[in-house]
């Protein structure tokens, strides 16, 4: 089977903590017609105590064009997703040249030519590269990549892949949308990047820990298109997201996991550890209320969230590798990991610890 053989994770430079967020949502939605002053608490509930932006909070008070965030995406973008891919090559002792194929994923920004070719360039990667671009699947494209990755590897057995996972959400946000999603979205998102390298059953991994990926599955929901999503305005990309996901999660996630687990011949109390995208804290306690987990079991996604926010589909990567460096990692041990996005769908891997 192939395998996720190391994870590499960064953030841009601006940190705020979520006071100060508040303080910032305060002023930006004053004159809203929301009640300010009964929703601010929302900012206190998320359990998140810090998170990482591109740019600094005064950028972030006056309006721009959906061409000025672009071109700060396209800035960003690259200049992280070089970051850490150069980050996950020294850990693995791996020439940039020597990937097979990379998987981009990345949702909050548009690039033609693909953010993946401007970093063949600047990597100097072969011109053999194999390139595969994922766009529009929101949260749920870090697991995606990651699913997409092992089944081409399955099929190229000697060969190695790459996912990045890159997001710059805040840079979506719209300043004149006093809208209450825009408000809540305030609360929540936040910027960052991770790269995962993969290799199939022929290669050998270069480090002791990792996840041997033993199956995957998607699910889209009919009828659902609404729940999640962007509206392509004219100030930029407007989020678009149902407060009824952690509802969604109760009621239709657990019978799909365990659907999901039941093909592999697997019970849920078999999994070790549960580390599924944190979409944030309501969304990680519908999970525990839908499968009876114990508070142990998620601890890896509630430390992502206090320190990082959601970063979309970058979020699951930030999990998954910090549990892989934890005292908690014991080899034979699986997990799982669980993501929702646009569409309304989930992805779903499950991983054995090698």
């Amino acid at each position: 089977m192939p395998c996720i053989a190391g994870i590499a994770t960064t953030v841009p430079r601006f940190c705020y903590g979520q006071s100060e967020a508040r303080d910032f949502a305060r002023h930006m939605f004053s004159e809203s017609s929301l009640n300010v002053d009964r929703l601010l608490p929302i900012f206190l509930n998320t359990a998140i105590a810090q998170r990482h932006f591109c740019m600094p909070a005064e950028w972030y008070r006056t309006d721009h064009s959906f061409h000025d965030k672009n071109r700060l995406y396209l800035e960003h973008a690259l200049a992280l997703s070089e970051k850490v891919m150069r980050a996950l090559c020294e850990e693995q002792r791996l020439a940039p040249e020597e990937i097979d194929h990379l998987f981009f994923v990345s949702t909050t920004g548009l690039a033609t030519p693909s953010l993946d070719a401007h970093l063949f360039n600047r990597l100097k990667m072969k011109p053999a590269l194999r390139r595969t671009p994922i766009w529009g699947l929101g949260c749920a494209g870090g697991i995606s990549g990651l699913a997409r990755a092992a089944d081409w590897l399955k099929a190229y057995p000697a060969k190695k892949a790459v996912v990045i996972a890159l997001e710059l959400c805040s840079l979506t946000f719209i300043r004149n949308d006093l809208s209450k999603g825009n408000f809540v979205a305030t609360s929540l998102f936040a910027d960052g990047a991770a790269a995962a390298l993969l290799v199939g059953d022929h290669c050998a991994p270069t480090h002791a820990r990792g996840f041997e990926l033993l199956a995957s599955e998607a699910i889209t929901w009919p009828d659902s298109l609404d729940v999640m999503g962007w509206e392509i305005a004219a100030p930029g990309l407007k989020v678009l997201f149902s407060r009824d996901i952690p509802t969604i999660v109760l009621e239709s996630a657990r019978p799909s996991i365990l659907n999901f687990l039941a093909e592999q011949k697997i019970a849920l109390n078999d999994v070790a550890m549960f580390l599924s995208h944190p979409g944030g804290a309501k969304v990680i306690a519908a999970y525990c209320e839908a499968l009876a987990l114990p508070e142990v079991k998620t601890k890896y996604m509630w430390n992502v969230l206090r320190n990082y926010g959601n970063m979309s589909s970058a979020t699951v990567l930030f999990v998954l590798e910090e549990y892989l460096r934890s005292a908690d990692y014991r080899r034979g041990d699986l997990v799982l990991s669980t993501t929702l996005g646009p569409g309304f769908s989930s992805e779903m891997i499950l991983g054995k610890c090698r």
